[in-house]
């Protein structure tokens, strides 16, 4: 019962091309990054779209548990994506997952995320940390969807929130640098694309070692 907000409603100016389309281990990265959200068990996905929604909608799978809506004001800023997609997510849901579509999420550790959630019951906002700098996704449980469907780029987004309930957030240290990655430049993007073919090949080995280990 963990939502997922994927917000991918802007321009891509200074990547010079859609972010949403760049090739994330052989899938346009907009639909590598639902994939990994449902494969951590989120759902439903809420897909924001907005610039080039034209060229993404035909690419997104076609289930009940990928929703897409349209922020209209994407020019406005990240903040007026977040109000569009939480304010498509029902307050049913025990916690709300915001990812950005230029911060590439690792299904591994969304759902540790969201173990923790579920288990501390007291946390409002669980938020990732690799060697002491804060990452992404951050999660928020239901009671803050209000804050999340007003926030405002005046106010600095989600920092303002994150601020106001400092108390009652935990953080998880990851030990998985893929929670610090933003694609926001083209020389980012190809050093994560590299980063993160190395870490499935060491995944892969450290993988097969554990099965040798057990047999």
């Amino acid at each position: 019962m963990i939502a997922a907000i994927l917000l991918a409603a802007g321009e891509s100016s200074r990547m010079g091309q859609p972010k949403q389309l760049l090739d994330w281990h052989g899938e346009p990265l907009i639909v590598a990054q639902i994939e990994a959200l449902l494969e951590a068990d989120c759902g439903p996905v809420v897909v924001v779209l907005g610039a080039h929604q034209h060229l993404l909608r035909p690419l997104l799978p076609s289930r009940a548990d990928v929703q897409i809506t349209t922020n209209r004001n994407w020019r406005e800023g990240r903040a007026s994506s977040i109000r569009t997609g939480a304010r498509a997510v029902s307050s049913a849901y025990e916690a709300i997952v915001v990812a950005s579509v230029d911060q590439p999420v690792s299904p591994a550790v969304v759902g540790e995320l969201c173990g923790v959630m579920k288990s501390a019951r007291e946390a409002l906002i669980v938020v990732p940390r690799y060697e002491g700098t804060n990452g992404h996704p951050p999660i928020f449980r239901s009671e803050l969807l209000p804050e999340l469907q007003s926030v405002t780029e005046r106010q600095q987004g989600l920092r303002a929130i994150r601020r106001r309930h400092a108390d009652r957030t935990i953080f998880v240290e990851i030990d998985n640098p893929i929670v610090t990655l933003n694609l926001n430049t083209p020389d980012a993007y190809r050093s994560a694309l590299a980063f993160s073919n190395l870490h499935k090949v060491r995944e892969t080995s450290e993988s097969g070692e554990r099965i040798l280990a057990s047999e």
